[in-house]
């Protein structure tokens, strides 16, 4: 459930183009993400991504 005026101190975030990121906080303001690899057997932290994403209204 997305709360956008609160900090979820459970998830770290520096995406600041993401409409759920917390203002001047890096925290993620969603009660929960969904995280996904968009490879089969991912090897590197570039491999994983955030599926919870969303761009931020006029900056993407």
């Amino acid at each position: 459930m997305f709360n956008e005026t609160n900090a979820n101190h459970s998830i770290h975030c520096s995406v600041k183009g993401c409409e759920f990121h917390c203002g001047d906080e890096n925290f993620c303001s969603l009660d929960a993400i969904q995280v996904a690899s968009h490879e089969k057997h991912p090897t590197d932290e570039k491999c994983v991504d955030c599926r919870s994403f969303a761009c931020k209204s006029g900056k993407c």
